[in-house]
């Protein structure tokens, strides 16, 4: 049956998935709605929607007119992003980074751990803060997931927190000269140099670990050497500096911004794995891995035109063993075998 959301209660079970402007939904079809699943159909601002028919004796008061976020926590990233964008507001203002402030935020602000769960819902959405600040956190979220995952240490977790915290703060600055003219004709220019603005702030912060100001001032570089502010290539960017540029290249492409639309995690994870030369395939495919879960019974749209299903997983996550229908008979696909085949898009 379909009810408006000021009528759900808890224990209500959902039919359809709840999307916005992702593929990611904010509920899952057949899930039982708990207060933090109450508390995101508010949040999203969703008018109605299907549920199975309630138990007999069912307590039917609606819970939505009580405060949603009186009965669970607020998502964990809530509060750095109100922070954060009152520094950010700072720096547009003129004011100073400071690096006392931003080192006691990270101690106190950075989660224990990040999931996907936590992640994705969360940034995929266009939310109305400034989309620099919410890249920030975006960046640092994506940047300790894929970290902890391949074991680096908690003082490299800081780091990249630290890094993700100033790495933008050049921006603020560069926002100062948006009505000029002076910007109008060297506007790429200008914004290519945002990198080593940043670093120029902190290079003389002697609080600040070299790992950080690397970080930094190359997280727009790329392993061709395609990359600004100073193009350097191959061996000269660190493990932990192509890790960031991974998460930041990804968080940057799956979030609105005003000049166009996000891409999908599908899209965004495609265009990474496409450039080699340009990120590392270990950082890129790690990603996949833990963003994107390909299960069995999914249904995907193959390379050469046929939707397929998923039959089973193979040790590389996007190159499973598919089954699809051709001349009214059944193919079986494996695609760690048959590499001129590729999934192009996830269809459920």
């Amino acid at each position: 049956m379909r009810v408006a959301s000021e009528r759900l209660i808890l224990g209500d079970r959902i039919t359809e998935s709840l999307f916005l402007h992702t593929d990611i939904p904010i509920v899952e079809a057949g899930k039982k709605l708990g207060a933090d699943e109450l508390r995101r159909i508010k949040r999203f601002l969703i008018k109605e929607v299907d549920i199975e028919e309630r138990p007999e004796g069912m307590n039917e008061d609606p819970l939505m007119d009580v405060e949603v976020g009186d009965m669970t926590e607020s998502s964990p990233f809530d509060q750095l992003i109100d922070t954060y964008n009152h520094v950010f507001t700072s720096w547009e203002q003129g004011l100073v980074p400071n690096v006392y402030d931003a080192l006691r935020w990270v101690k106190e602000s950075m989660p224990e751990m990040v999931r996907r769960e936590d992640i994705l819902p969360y940034f995929l959405e266009r939310g109305t803060e400034a989309y620099t600040v919410r890249h920030a956190i975006y960046r640092g979220a994506i940047a300790q997931l894929l970290a902890e995952e391949v074991g680096k240490e908690r003082k490299m977790l800081h780091d990249l927190w630290v890094a993700s915290y100033f790495a933008d703060c050049g921006l603020a600055r560069i926002m100062e000269w948006r009505h000029t003219k002076r910007y109008e004709a060297m506007q790429q220019e200008i914004f290519h140099r945002h990198p080593a603005m940043a670093f120029q702030a902190l290079q003389k912060e002697s609080v600040i670990s070299d790992t950080v100001k690397r970080l930094i001032v190359q997280h727009h570089e790329r392993l061709d050497g395609s990359g600004y502010p100073l193009k350097v290539k191959g061996d000269k960017i660190m493990d932990h500096t192509r890790l960031f540029i991974v998460a930041d290249v990804f968080a940057a492409m799956t979030s609105w911004r005003p000049y166009r639309e996000a891409y999908t995690v599908y899209d965004a994870y495609c265009h990474l794995k496409s450039r080699p030369m340009q990120y590392d395939s270990k950082y890129v495919t790690l990603l996949g891995q833990l963003l994107l879960p390909i299960e069995i019974g999914d249904r995907v749209l193959i390379s050469n035109g046929k939707i397929a299903t998923v039959l089973r997983k193979n040790p590389v996550f996007d190159r499973p063993v598919i089954a699809y229908e051709e001349h009214n008979q059944r193919v079986v696909k494996d695609l760690m075998e048959e590499r001129q085949l590729n999934i192009i898009q996830l269809m459920d």
